[in-house]
């Protein structure tokens, strides 16, 4: 049994778009259920969940997700509806680097490459025995109360994106859902995976299992041209999140939700679930400070909201928490050694790709 490189993150602690919560409302409206509902204690509304840079931590998610099961009540398939209305285009430029893979094989590299830049929270493994590749997702770390619903989550996911990929979709010849499922559920997920689900006993996870003669046949949107560009996009964007200790990841996230209201250490700190001297002490441990995180966080908003030419100065500091126009362009140019205006211009004269840079 050959077995592919281990996934770069090797867990589900790691900040994410906020898309990934917006596909979950998209998912209860389907059902009839109300996006507040859903965001219920999330700390975002409609608006922020169509915002690709706007990462929110796991935690978010799952509140998320909670709020979505309870409102659900009993679907023996919930957990492959949701995963279903996951697509290529819902990974951003991850996605767009998968759409240029020349081939599968490149496809689960990628993933592996680049895991944190998905929505997963199971752990993954790919390995070969024969004509055979095993998908394993695990739930060991997982929460207990969401656990089965993730894992069958996160593979019903990749079913549906593989689907994106493979002209006719990628059958699955076998699948077993270790921790057992309902006899509901298990008909459920049949209908959609044809006659090859099963269950077994022992720890929540799932095996998923296709013909190796799959691999190496080139897919119809690959270009190896195309797939090195993204590739070098992810790789940027994954640096840019993992140069970030996961505390002051986290962080980061509280800070950017509460921007509007000023980020006060304190509340920051309750959503991470520590006291404010916790947090000053954890940040210090990762080199950083409170403050530098919230000024690193308004100035890195700060030129993206300039740069669209959409919104004024006076618009862009509210939105900030600023209390006046004034106290923004002070601290803005303390911080990057010129004004907001003349960084507005500067960013508009730009090429895209500068921008990106």
């Amino acid at each position: 049994m050959n077995s592919w490189e281990a996934p770069a993150v090797p867990h589900w602690d790691f900040p994410r778009s906020a898309t990934g919560i917006g596909v979950l409302v998209e998912a209860g409206d389907a059902l009839g259920i109300e996006a507040g509902t859903i965001l219920r204690g999330v700390g975002l509304g409609p608006a922020d969940l169509s915002n690709p840079d706007l990462l929110v931590a796991p935690e978010s998610e799952l509140a998320a997700i909670r709020n979505l099961r309870t409102a659900a009540g009993h679907r023996p398939a919930l957990a492959a509806e949701v995963g279903s209305a996951y697509r290529l285009t819902t990974f951003g430029i991850l996605g767009y680097g998968l759409l240029s893979s020349p081939t599968l094989r490149d496809v689960i590299s990628m993933t592996l490459r680049f895991i944190d830049l998905s929505y997963i929270f199971s752990t993954i493994a790919v390995e070969s025995t024969g004509d055979r590749i095993e998908v394993r997702l695990g739930g060991g770390t997982l929460p207990g109360d969401v656990r089965e619903f993730l894992v069958d989550r996160d593979l019903f996911a990749i079913h549906s994106v593989l689907g994106d990929l493979v002209p006719g979709g990628l059958p699955f010849t076998e699948v077993v859902f270790g921790g057992g499922r309902s006899a509901p559920t298990l008909a459920a997920y049949g209908e959609r995976l044809g006659p090859v689900a099963s269950s077994s006993e022992g720890e929540v996870g799932a095996t998923a299992v296709f013909d190796a003669a799959h691999l190496d046949r080139p897919l119809p949107q690959g270009s190896t041209a195309t797939v090195a560009v993204a590739e070098t996009l992810c790789r940027d964007l994954a640096a840019t999140r993992r140069t970030r200790g996961p505390v002051s990841s986290r962080a980061r996230v509280a800070i950017t939700g509460r921007l509007s209201q000023g980020a006060p250490m304190p509340s920051v700190a309750a959503e991470l679930g520590v006291s404010p001297r916790t947090l000053r002490r954890r940040l210090a441990e990762e080199g950083t400070s409170y403050q530098r995180l919230l000024d690193d966080v308004r100035v890195e908003l700060a030129d993206r909201m300039l740069a669209t030419g959409l919104l004024s100065v006076e618009d862009v500091a509210i939105r900030l928490g600023y209390a006046e126009a004034s106290s923004f362009i002070h601290a803005f140019r303390r911080l990057t050694g010129t004004t907001p205006h003349r960084a507005s211009v500067a960013s508009r004269t730009r090429t895209p790709a500068a921008r990106r840079a």
